[in-house]
């Protein structure tokens, strides 16, 4: 079993209203979904997600793929 872990701090643009604008995920399902593309024959077994911060840090989320 391999894993694959990505991380992304997110710190959103706020609009006028503190509203997020744009990509709230920052890319990060973009760059999973570039992985996952390029390992066409794997079996993923387990995903968990965690995510850190927040109210005055930015959040940092960590999502881990469990692969054969």
């Amino acid at each position: 079993m391999e894993v694959k872990i990505f991380t992304k701090s997110l710190k959103p643009k706020l609009n006028f209203w503190m509203k997020p604008i744009g990509n709230l995920d920052g890319g990060l399902e973009a760059e999973i979904n570039l992985w996952l593309a390029s390992k066409p024959d794997i079996e993923i077994k387990n995903i968990t997600q965690t995510q850190s911060g927040g109210s005055w840090m930015p959040a940092t989320l960590v999502v881990t793929v469990w692969y054969q």
